[in-house]
């Protein structure tokens, strides 16, 4: 009976993520694809992301669960939803980003097109401001500007990859009140009440069915 009860845990945390079981696939990352919402049904376009987690780099399933809930939510007027399709480890050495240079290295071998690539780290400082840390940034490879990626402090709260979602799609920052692009300190409306004003979806319309057109983004037919 002991060593039912003992097994009992592995057993219904393997239903939940079965990657678990794999002796293939590292421990942290097992469940960053099962244990993450898929994109909703009712979605027309389905966006995979592929993350990387450095090193040293603390989010846990649960961190990008709620930044993806939150993403479905800023998307819904777009008919856009996104799913975790795969997750790797990387260096230590990007752990900790001081530099525009890291920005610049850290995807310049992993970057394909079809999917948003999305690096987790501990530390994402801001290249502007001597001394300052930033939660997220939509960079671009200075030497190739087509190639492109989200990098996500764990500092980071659940609005931020949408944020940098929005800039993946076009947006720049703004003014607009409303706006989870307008970065300007004000206490309404709260963070997680702001959206994509409609001038915004606008282009974000825009930009989704360009980017599908010409392949840098690719729909999955069958979410899981």
């Amino acid at each position: 009976m002991l060593g039912l009860l003992v097994m009992l845990p592995l057993v219904l945390g393997a239903q939940q993520c079965p990657s678990v079981l794999d002796p293939a696939v590292e421990p942290r990352l097992a469940c960053f694809v099962d244990a993450t919402p898929a994109c909703p049904p009712d979605r027309r376009y389905c966006v995979g992301l592929q993350l990387h987690l450095a090193d040293g780099a603390e989010q846990t399933p649960a961190w990008m669960a709620a930044e993806l809930e939150h993403a479905f939510k800023l998307f819904a007027p777009a008919d856009v939803g996104f799913t975790v399709v795969g997750i790797d480890a990387i260096s230590a050495e990007f752990a900790v980003m001081h530099t525009a240079d890291q920005r610049d290295e850290v995807g310049r071998q992993q970057f394909t097109r079809g999917v948003i690539h999305v690096y987790l780290v501990a530390q994402l400082d801001d290249v502007d401001i001597p001394g300052a840390q930033i939660r997220g940034v939509h960079w671009r490879q200075r030497s190739n500007t087509d190639k492109r990626w989200i990098i996500l402090s764990q500092i980071g709260s659940n609005v931020v990859m949408a944020h940098e979602l929005g800039h993946f799609f076009g947006l720049p920052h703004s003014r607009y009140t409303d706006s989870i692009m307008n970065k300007r300190p004000r206490e309404q409306p709260p963070w997680d009440a702001r959206v994509f004003v409609p001038q915004e979806l606008e282009i974000v319309l825009k930009q989704r069915d360009a980017m599908l057109r010409d392949g840098s983004l690719e729909t999955i037919s069958s979410p899981r």
